[in-house]
C-alpha cells in the first residue's frame, strides 16, 4: 500500500473513531440526567393515600419536579393491616433513595425492612415513646420527620370539654388497642395527668374499629361520662363521621383531633395543621438528598393548631358555648 493509500485510511479510521465517540458522548448526555433523578418511596395504607398534595406542593415549593427532577413511587397496604409489613418490604427491593412513611403504622414496619435506607415519617405519634427515635433532638438510625404529638394537646381537648360541658366530672378517653403500645401509654399519661390538674375522672374505653364503635359508646354510656376525647389514631380519622353520627345519638359531647370533624357534625376538634405537616416533610427529603444525616436530623413538633367548633351541634345538645371559647375557635360552623 503507498504513502497516500495509507494516510486515506488512517483519515477513515479516525473520522471513525471521532464518529463513535460523539454518539457515545450524546448517549451519556442522555442518560444521565434520567440516571440522576432522585426516587421517593412513598409508603402507604390505601391507594388513596398514595397521592399527598401539600407533601407534593412541599416538594416543588423546593425546585423539585414530579417526573422530572425527582420521581415519587407508591407502594401500599391495600386498606389491609395485614398487608402493610408486605407493601415496606417490597418498597425496600426496588431501593429507592427515601421513603417516606406516611402515618403512625406503617413506621414500624418501614424500619423493620430496612436499617440504611433513610426514613421520613409524616406525622406519627409520639416518636420517643413509640421506640422509633432516641430523642427528639438526635433520632439516631435512619428514621427523622415530623409528629403530630405535642403533650398540652390532650390537655387543652379536655379544657376545652370543660369550658363547653357544665359541671364535667368524668371523660371517656376513646382508645384503640390496635395503636403502638407505646403510643397508648403516652397518651394515657399526659391526659390522666391533665385530668388531675382539672379535677376530673378518666374513663378509658377500647374501639377496635368501626363495627366496635356502637359497642364503645354504649360502655361509655353505662359509666356515666359526660363527654368524651377521642385520642388521635388511623382508625378514628378513618371513622370521624361515623364517631360524630354516634355521639350525637348518644346525646354526648366529643372533641376530636382532626378539625373537619366539627363540618362532619362533631361538637368539637382541636389539633395540628396536617397540611402543614406534610408540606413540611418534604424539607426532610430536600436535606437528605442534599447529604443531611437522618439521625442528626431533629425530629419536628407542631407549631400551629386549629380549633373548631359546631354551634348546630351544640345546640342540639343542649350546650350553651362561651363567647370566650368562640373568639379562640378558626372555624365556627354555624
Amino acid at each position: 500500500m503507498n504513502i497516500r493509500a495509507k494516510n486515506g485510511v488512517w483519515r477513515q479510521s479516525a473520522a471513525a473513531l471521532v464518529l463513535c465517540c460523539s454518539v457515545l458522548l450524546a448517549i451519556t448526555a442522555q442518560a444521565g440526567p434520567k440516571a440522576s433523578v432522585p426516587r421517593i418511596g412513598f409508603l402507604a395504607f390505601d391507594e388513596g393515600s398514595c397521592r399527598n398534595e401539600p407533601f407534593v406542593t412541599g416538594l416543588r415549593e423546593l425546585g423539585y419536579l414530579e417526573g422530572k427532577t425527582i420521581v415519587i413511587e407508591c407502594r401500599h397496604a391495600g386498606g389491609r393491616d395485614d398487608g402493610i409489613q408486605q407493601a415496606a418490604d417490597a418498597l425496600v427491593r426496588s431501593k429507592p433513595a427515601i421513603i417516606v412513611a406516611f402515618g403512625q403504622q406503617l413506621i414500624i414496619p418501614a424500619q423493620r425492612a430496612t436499617k440504611t435506607i433513610p426514613i421520613v415519617m409524616l406525622a406519627s405519634g409520639e416518636p420517643v415513646e413509640s421506640g422509633f427515635a432516641t430523642s427528639l433532638a438526635r433520632p439516631g438510625g435512619n428514621l427523622t420527620g415530623l409528629t403530630y404529638y405535642a403533650t398540652e394537646l390532650n390537655a387543652k381537648r379536655l379544657e376545652f370539654l370543660k369550658a363547653v360541658v357544665p359541671r364535667l366530672r368524668r371523660a371517656a378517653l376513646l382508645v384503640s388497642p390496635q395503636a403502638p403500645a407505646g403510643l397508648i401509654r403516652a397518651h394515657l399519661r399526659d391526659t390522666r395527668s391533665a385530668a388531675k390538674v382539672l379535677g376530673l375522672e378518666i374513663v378509658v374505653v377500647e374501639a377496635k374499629g368501626e363495627a366496635d364503635l356502637e359497642r364503645a359508646f354504649d360502655e361509655i354510656v353505662k359509666a356515666r361520662a359526660q363527654a368524651v376525647l377521642i385520642l388521635p389514631y388511623s382508625a378514628f380519622a378513618k371513622n370521624a363521621q361515623e364517631i360524630a353520627d354516634i355521639a350525637k345519638w348518644r346525646e354526648l359531647p366529643t372533641i376530636h383531633f382532626l378539625t373537619r370533624y366539627s363540618a362532619l357534625g362533631g361538637l368539637m376538634a382541636y389539633g395540628p395543621d396536617y397540611g402543614i405537616l406534610h408540606r413540611r416533610a418534604a424539607a426532610y427529603v430536600d436535606k437528605i438528598l442534599k447529604g443531611a444525616s437522618p439521625a442528626e436530623l431533629p425530629i419536628e413538633q407542631p407549631m400551629r393548631f386549629e380549633f373548631s367548633i359546631n354551634l348546630q351541634t351544640a345546640r342540639e345538645l343542649g350546650l350553651k358555648v362561651p363567647q370566650t371559647l368562640l373568639l379562640r375557635a378558626d372555624k365556627v360552623i354555624q
